[in-house]
């Protein structure tokens, strides 16, 4: 099953984010419209989870505007023109949380909003770490915060954490550390 796009529209943009409007046509020859967002860049991000230790993860608390509540997540961000995933992931982990990483292991991609988003993110665990300090956008106000894997665990359980992308690629790490 495959549909054809007709045509592709840019509705608005700004330096972060992209609203587009495809038309398309189905299989069966029905035609319609889909309005969906992509990333100013491109269509790819990073999540990174940074591990201190074999016990101990470096996460992030922010605000969301959006939700109106704060939540503990991981640095994020997009790739940017340019970057490959690897140097984005060695960006947000210095801008968001203060670190630099000698090792980064690329877990692998997902979608992360696939009915309106052609995002992808890629999942990193970032090791080997010492502190640089934070380097944060304009209104960015973000803690760093040490969680323990059972900790990290309980929050997605009892929904501190309802980050998706964050609650994804815990998934991963946890497959890759068979933890």
């Amino acid at each position: 099953m495959s549909w054809k796009t007709l045509s592709t529209k840019t509705i608005i943009e700004n330096e972060h984010l992209r609203f587009l409007q495809d038309a398309f046509e189905t299989e069966n020859r029905k035609k319609g419209t889909y309005w969906y967002h992509a990333n100013a860049y491109g269509d790819k991000a990073v999540d990174v989870f940074i591990q201190k230790d074999e016990h101990t993860f470096v996460m992030i608390r922010e605000y969301r505007y959006l939700f109106d509540r704060i939540t503990i997540s991981t640095p994020q961000g997009s790739i940017e023109q340019g970057e490959s995933p690897e140097e984005a992931a060695r960006r947000e982990v210095r801008e968001e949380a203060g670190y630099a990483a000698d090792t980064f292991i690329n877990l692998g991609w997902f979608a992360t909003a696939p009915a309106f988003s052609k995002e992808q993110a890629c999942i990193f665990l970032a090791r080997n770490i010492h502190p640089v300090g934070q380097q944060l956008d304009t209104m960015e106000e973000i803690d760093v915060i040490e969680m323990t894997a059972e900790a990290i665990d309980q929050a997605i359980a009892d929904g501190t954490i309802w980050d998706g992308q964050a609650i994804a690629g815990w998934d991963k790490v946890k497959a890759y550390l068979a933890l």
